[in-house]
């Protein structure tokens, strides 16, 4: 591969990642002038090696927490990956929530968020939920803001303030978005495809029906 095809390549990916965050830009809003809404949903960020969630997991469990107090929620979806017994990151999820003040009543668990689509998905499948504030990292918002209307879900964002974090994992989370982007309109595209013809499927059988 030669340079100018890296090159090509890499500004292809990064005038997708600036559209995205274009678009993205008029649902995301503060915490004094985002709207009251009935679920905040929370994405996995990983956790330590001693089973509590990483520091950016924290980051976000704890600006939840910050809008559920201040009645700008009043139920969390934490959703998150639980692949096996020894890795339960929706459970570790729940336990520092609750150390934070919000009701173990108000919270909602998806074991099945092992990607940000998925959890988007969950989230309106699973849960009914049509209407949330997503949670997270500025880096990662436009991405599950688009993946959440993709799906159905009338979306609006909370960005998590970014504490100092070593300089070469913040590299690494955008250059990954870079390619987590394009992965997102891709699967956006086909789950309005593939809803629309089962849709129609739907629709077309109870015609016969009738």
């Amino acid at each position: 591969m030669t340079k100018m095809t890296i090159f090509i390549i890499l500004t292809v990916l990064l005038l997708i990642r600036i559209i995205i965050g274009l678009w993205a830009k008029k649902r995301i809003f503060s915490l004094t002038s985002i709207p009251r809404n009935e679920y905040g949903i929370v994405f996995g960020a990983g956790l330590e090696k001693t089973g509590l969630p990483s520091n950016v997991l924290m980051e976000r469990i704890q600006t939840a927490a910050m809008l559920y107090r201040a009645g700008k929620i009043r139920k969390v979806l934490l959703t998150g990956d639980n692949h096996s017994l020894y890795y339960n990151e929706p459970q570790a999820m729940k336990i520092a929530a609750m150390t934070l003040g919000i009701s173990e009543k108000d919270i909602l668990i998806d074991p099945n968020g092992h990607r940000s689509f998925d959890s988007c998905r969950n989230a309106i499948c699973d849960f009914n939920i049509h209407q949330a504030v997503l949670i997270t990292q500025p880096f990662h918002l436009p991405r599950v803001l688009w993946l959440a209307v993709s799906v159905g879900i009338d979306a609006i964002g909370m960005p998590v303030d970014l504490k100092r974090h070593r300089i070469d994992d913040e590299i690494w989370w955008r250059f990954r978005e870079l390619f987590a982007s394009v992965r997102a309109i891709i699967d956006g595209f086909i789950y309005k495809i593939c809803y629309s013809v089962n849709e129609k499927r739907m629709n077309d059988r109870k015609g016969e029906i009738k």
